[in-house]
């Protein structure tokens, strides 16, 4: 009988180690290291926080999580500071592509655009019941 159970990631490691070796020939054609890691990045002004950026880099692709600008520091170029910074930290991991979610509404997405990020996609009801949309960029 098969049970289904919590885990913690250091019990199912050697599991998965040896089992994504295979899935990884069967769908990338290769095996190699799938790196990744978290990033934090922030902008100060006379020694405090104006701005933060936070994401992850996975096997070639950077996502931005969270990009935030101090309310009274906005519209000053600090988020596209924070936003050119991540993908630098991105190239010279090995990657390829940005990519990162937002509100389909909101007016965040004019940032986007003029960053050269293009939506590729929607998450309709997504987090709190709010329509997101996919923004991705090659770097």
């Amino acid at each position: 009988m098969i049970t289904v159970s919590k885990s913690t990631s250091e019990e199912i490691k050697e599991f998965n180690d040896r089992e994504w070796i295979a899935a990884d020939l069967k769908y990338y054609g290769k095996t190699s290291a799938w790196i990744k890691e978290k990033y934090f990045f922030k902008a100060t002004e006379n020694g405090e926080i104006v701005g933060a950026i936070i994401g992850k880099y996975e096997a070639g692709v950077l996502y931005i999580d969270d990009l935030i600008v101090a309310k009274e520091k906005r519209n000053l170029g600090i988020g596209k500071a924070l936003v050119k910074k991540a993908e630098v930290y991105g190239k010279e991991m090995g990657g390829h592509k940005v990519y990162l979610i937002t509100g389909k509404t909101w007016e965040v997405r004019k940032f986007y655009d003029s960053l050269g990020f293009i939506k590729t996609g929607e998450l309709l009801n997504h987090y709190r019941h709010v329509d997101f949309v996919i923004y991705e960029k090659l770097i």
